[in-house]
């Protein structure tokens, strides 16, 4: 089928080539200049535009920084496809934004789908991410041939109706967040109770930490942030989203955003270290 895909950062240039190795016919965009040009080496064609990418489209997804990149997208692109046509949105955007572009797609006779991912890089170029879907169970229907082109079967489920998704995506990172702080912590607590790095690193990959060291440890013993998995940016933006759908009274977020002091472009990890070298 023709898929309309929009939104080609680090997550998103991985989703799309899984469409185009899948044999779709592909349009993409990007707002930032080159980076479709892998791509379309490929095959894919590159539009100038949201609403040309879209039109004619049979699917549309959406892989974009946050809710105001989908306000300023969405109203292009409804207005250029076809009644009927299926938007999935894999942003992570937050309950209220999801809400808001689901009646906008709704009105211009189109469907909706909002469908985050779990996980970073790693799984999506190896196609295994988790998907959490909110939608009609028809519209989820519709999405799967998609969804399981960059999530893994038994990962990708509909969690409830529109909105579902999106809320459940910021409660996944709002763990992140936390895990990542607390780990830099319990460094801290071990270098001042004259524990060594390294073993107290091995114990804790053997408990709950054990995921996320599994992934951020090398970054952590090179003190070298910069192959980022998933950038302390988004990270921000995400717990920001976190705050708002909770309206405050977050005391154990609070003390994770407290960590986000590094460069924007790091990974998430460089929050462990700040909290650890505090």
């Amino acid at each position: 089928m023709r898929v309309a895909f929009l939104g080609l950062g680090r997550m998103g240039v991985l989703m799309a080539g899984h469409v185009l190795s899948a044999g779709h016919d592909l349009v993409v965009w990007d707002r930032t200049p080159g980076r479709a040009s892998e791509l379309v080496a490929r095959g894919a064609r590159e539009a100038e535009t949201p609403a040309e990418a879209a039109r004619g489209a049979e699917r549309i997804a959406l892989m974009l920084f946050g809710p105001e990149s989908v306000r300023d997208v969405l109203p292009q692109v409804v207005g250029a496809a076809d009644a009927g046509t299926l938007v999935i949105d894999g942003t992570t955007i937050g309950p209220e934004a999801a809400e808001e572009f689901a009646a906008l797609v709704a009105n211009s006779g189109l469907r909706y789908v909002d469908a985050p991912v779990a996980g970073s890089t790693g799984p999506a170029a190896e196609g295994t991410l988790g998907v959490l879907v909110g939608g009609a169970q028809a519209d989820y229907d519709d999405a799967l041939p998609l969804l399981h082109l960059w999530g893994a079967p038994e990962k990708v489920r509909r969690v409830g109706e529109v909105v579902a998704g999106s809320a459940l995506k910021l409660c996944v990172n709002q763990g992140l967040g936390v895990m990542a702080a607390g780990v830099g912590e319990l460094l801290r607590l071990g270098r001042l109770l004259g524990l060594d790095r390294a073993a107290l690193l091995d114990v804790l990959g053997m408990t709950a930490y054990g995921w996320f060291l599994g992934q951020q440890r090398p970054m952590l013993d090179a003190d070298d942030f910069r192959a980022t998995t998933f950038s302390l940016d988004l990270m921000a933006k995400d717990l920001d989203l976190v705050v708002t759908a909770a309206g405050g009274d977050l005391p154990c977020l609070d003390a994770a955003r407290a960590a986000l002091g590094a460069h924007a472009g790091e990974d998430y990890a460089a929050m462990t270290a700040h909290v650890a070298d505090g």
